[in-house]
Formats: structure tokens, C-alpha cells, sequence
């Protein structure tokens, strides 16, 4: 493939990404802001459970027809239209499927109102995934990307609209299934006069057998991530539902920060674990040590500034959601301290012992959300969040250290700990000016400790200013 083309791919997956999760930040809190503890948590109640029913749509199908229509583009026509047959059936199944069961749920009528809306507008979007998929596999992720900003956009355009017309929880839903409707006529237009579907049903049980190892791993990682949302909705009152889900949302927000400072590398962390072990964990330890001092100080900050945070931002109307975001900020340290770990399995050919960690972690997960909710309720299921990933961080470590290389990573800790540690004192002695004084305050003490103690960084630093400098001269010359 053209470098070219490489570059126009990266660089639009790059800023659509950056730009939607920007955009549905911003529209987030001012849905959580305009429907308070009690219809946010309707609102997040519906939307987890469609969620998790929608996962068991695609059995890993599109995934496999990326990893073949990549070797060979002459099946994407018959995996494409076989796909798309297969999901618009499992789609409509599970939309009937949710119907039924959001009774026994016990759900109220606002809320199976929700689901009956999300639940078409998830269906339609579990068919988008995989035309985008078929844009991947074509080497026209631009396009994937495109098309997913506008979705992003188009949801968050008619959203605030909502809100500042007053509407509806249920109107704020259906600002989702307007944007699916829109979204699927963009792309039979975009396909129609580009490609000539093919069905083949005696070709589709092997490609779900060789699809459904990709399947698992979606599900494991859903589970993972935000199977806490869907348990709480079936055992606590809505209310507590908002309150979690309020506190979750900002830390998740952060947490494609990894997978953007990690992605860029795969290529060279592949071709290192071929070439050079030594090269490969010296840069895997650089990594850990960038996501380190990413992921620490702003656990720190979150943890130091969540009142005053959540008041900001809500407006005051999330008081009870102060707690639950202090235990959840740790979730963005740990997450950024395993991130680089579970790279170095991913990028020397161990996927499976990957998939094995996530798949017993959301086992675990699980386990520790059905004693801990009823019990200690919104509580319970953040310190199980926390026991999770410090579960993954440690068997990601463990398998490493014993099976790949002796990383060193303790010893990329200290003088961003010792960064970490004054800039929270820092932002908890300036508390009393609003949030982002007090955090950018804080931050410009925490950059000037880590480049004056640590050499890793102060090339950075000069790296990033020479770039500035030079940019600054050009212009004015």
C-alpha cells in the first residue's frame, strides 16, 4: 500500500477520533447536567442494557472479513453480503429478544420506551460497524472515519438542540435513531454504484467458526468494561444507576488516550519482536514509562479536584457522585499502566494468552459485582472496577516478566510519583479557585519537576519546544 494512502488513513482515524470523543464529552455532560440523578440513570439503565444485548449481533463476522478481504479483496463482495444478512437476522432476533425481557427486568415505561428506540438505532449500528469494517479491509479507514464523525456529530447537533428545547429523555434517544436512519442512507449511497453484494449461505457457518474467536474477545472486553452499568441497572434503583454512571463517563472519556499514544507504535513493536528483543522491551519500557506519567498525575488530579470538578460541570446536581469518582480515578492510572504490558503479549504473537487474561478478569468482574452490589451498591461495583484492573495490571506483568523479557518498570516510577505527589498537593491547596486555574497550575509544576529530574523527558520537552520554535520562525519569516 502507498505511504500515501498510510498517511490519509492514520491521520483521518487520528482526528475523527480525537474529534468525536471531544464532541460527545461535551454533549455528555450537558445530558448528565440537563436529566439529574434520576433520569440520567433511566437514561443510562436503557442504554446499558441495549448495549449488551447488541454484542452477540456480529459472532467476530466482521472482524474475519477484515482479516481475509485484507489478504485478498476479491471475497469482500460475498463476506460483505454475507455478513450484512447474517447481522440484519441476529439484529431483529435480539431486538425481539430485549423487547420480552425488558419486562421481567423491571424497568419502568420511561425506560422500555428507551430500549424500544436504541434497541432500532443499535441494530442499525451494529450493520454501520460493518460496512466500516469493509472500508478497513479496503484500505479506506478515511472513509470509516468519516462517516463515524458524522454520526458523532449529527447525534450531538440534535441532542443539544433537545436540551435547549426542554424535550425529552426519550427525545434525546431518538436523536440516536434519526442519526442511524441518516447514516445507513449515506452508505447504500456510498456502496450502490461501488460494489455488487454476494450471498452464499453454505459459506457462512465456516466464516462464523472462524469468526467467533474475534466475537469472544468483543464480548470479553465489553464485559469488562461496562458490564458494572448493566448489573447495576438490574439491582439498584435507577437514581444510583445516574449517580455511578455520572462519576464512570469522565473517567471513560479518558481512556482512548492509551490506545492513540500506543497505536502508531504496533508496527514497530511487531517488527521489534522479530529483530531485537533488547530494542523491543527498551521501547516498550519507554512506552510504560510515557503512559506512566500520563495516567498517574491524572488519577492524582481527578482524585484531588472531584468536587470541585463535578460541581463545574454539573452544575452541582451530582453531589453524591464526589466519592464515586475519587475510587474511580485510580481506574485511569491502572489502565495506563497495564496498557503497554498487554502490548508486549499482543506484539510478540501471544493474543491468545491476552484474550485468556481479559476473558478471567471479566469472569472475576462479574463474580465480585454479583457479591458486591446488593451489598454496598455504587460502592461496590467501583472497588470491584479497581480489583479488576489491578488484576489485569498484575497477570500482564507476571506473564511478561516470566515468559517474554525482564522488563524494568519500577524504575521509571519515582520522580513522576514525586511529580505526581507535589502537583496534587499543589491542586488541593489552590481547591478554591475554579478547577481548571487550579489544575493547569498544578500541571505546570508537575512538567517543571519531571523534565528537571528526568532525562527521558527533558529530550521531549526539547524535542516539542525546538518544534515550536522552528514553526514560530517560519511563520514570521
Amino acid at each position: 500500500m502507498e505511504l500515501r494512502l498510510v498517511l490519509k488513513n492514520a491521520a483521518a482515524l487520528s482526528v475523527a477520533s480525537v474529534l468525536s470523543k471531544a464532541i460527545a464529552a461535551v454533549v455528555g455532560i450537558a445530558v448528565t447536567r440537563y436529566l439529574g440523578p434520576e433520569t440520567f440513570g433511566e437514561y443510562s439503565s436503557a442504554l446499558a442494557f441495549v448495549s449488551t444485548f447488541i454484542l452477540f449481533a456480529d459472532f467476530g463476522l466482521s472482524n474475519y472479513m477484515v482479516q481475509e478481504g485484507s489478504r485478498d479483496e476479491r471475497v469482500l463482495p460475498l463476506y460483505l453480503g454475507n455478513t450484512l444478512l447474517f447481522k440484519a437476522f441476529t439484529s431483529l432476533a435480539i431486538y425481539a429478544l430485549m423487547l420480552v425481557l425488558m419486562f421481567p427486568a423491571g424497568y419502568n415505561q420511561s425506560i422500555r420506551s428507551m430500549v424500544i428506540v436504541l434497541g432500532l438505532a443499535s441494530g442499525l449500528n451494529a450493520l454501520h460497524a460493518t460496512v466500516y469494517n469493509y472500508f478497513q479491509a479496503k484500505q479506506q479507514m478515511y472513509l470509516a472515519a468519516m462517516y463515524q464523525f458524522l454520526s458523532t456529530f449529527l447525534i450531538g447537533a440534535l441532542t443539544i438542540l433537545v436540551v435547549v428545547t426542554k424535550g425529552s429523555v426519550v427525545m434525546i434517544t431518538a436523536t440516536q435513531l434519526m442519526t442511524a436512519v441518516l447514516i445507513s442512507i449515506f452508505l447504500y449511497a456510498q456502496l450502490r454504484h461501488h460494489l455488487r453484494l454476494e450471498v452464499d449461505l453454505s459459506r457462512l457457518v465456516g466464516m462464523i467458526k472462524r469468526g467467533l474467536p474475534y466475537g469472544i474477545a468483543v464480548i470479553f472486553l465489553f464485559v469488562y468494561f461496562q458490564i458494572d452499568m448493566f448489573m447495576l441497572s438490574l439491582m439498584r434503583p435507577t437514581i444510583e444507576v445516574g449517580i455511578y454512571s455520572a462519576a464512570y463517563r469522565l473517567i471513560a472519556v479518558l481512556l482512548f488516550i492509551p490506545g492513540i499514544l500506543t497505536s502508531v507504535l504496533y508496527p514497530i513493536l511487531f517488527q521489534l519482536s522479530v529483530e531485537s528483543k533488547e530494542k523491543h522491551r527498551g521501547t516498550i519500557e519507554k512506552i510504560f514509562k510515557v503512559l506512566s506519567a500520563v495516567g498517574i498525575p491524572g488519577s492524582v488530579l481527578i482524585f484531588v479536584l472531584a468536587d470541585p470538578l463535578l460541581t463545574w460541570l454539573y452544575n452541582g446536581r451530582f453531589p453524591e457522585s464526589v466519592t464515586i469518582l475519587m475510587l474511580l480515578s485510580w481506574f485511569f492510572a491502572l489502565e495506563c499502566l497495564s496498557f503497554s504490558l498487554g502490548d508486549v503479549l499482543t506484539t510478540t504473537d501471544r493474543q491468545w494468552t491476552r484474550a485468556k487474561i481479559q476473558g478471567s478478569a471479566a469472569l472475576l468482574n462479574i463474580g465480585i459485582n454479583l457479591y458486591a452490589i446488593p451489598r454496598y451498591g455504587i460502592y461496590g461495583a467501583s472497588v470491584a472496577t479497581l480489583i479488576t484492573e489491578l488484576y489485569v495490571y498484575v497477570a500482564f506483568y507476571w506473564i511478561v516478566r516470566r515468559y517474554v523479557y525482564k522488563i524494568h518498570t519500577w524504575r521509571q516510577l519515582p520522580v513522576i510519583i514525586l511529580a505526581s505527589l507535589a502537583m496534587g498537593l499543589t491542586a488541593y491547596l489552590l481547591r478554591f479557585l475554579h478547577p481548571l486555574t487550579s489544575a493547569s497550575i498544578a500541571g505546570i509544576l508537575y512538567l517543571i519537576i519531571l523534565i528537571g529530574l528526568d532525562k527521558d523527558f527533558q529530550r521531549i520537552g526539547g524535542y516539542i519546544l525546538r518544534q515550536i520554535t522552528s514553526r514560530i520562525k517560519s511563520r514570521i519569516g
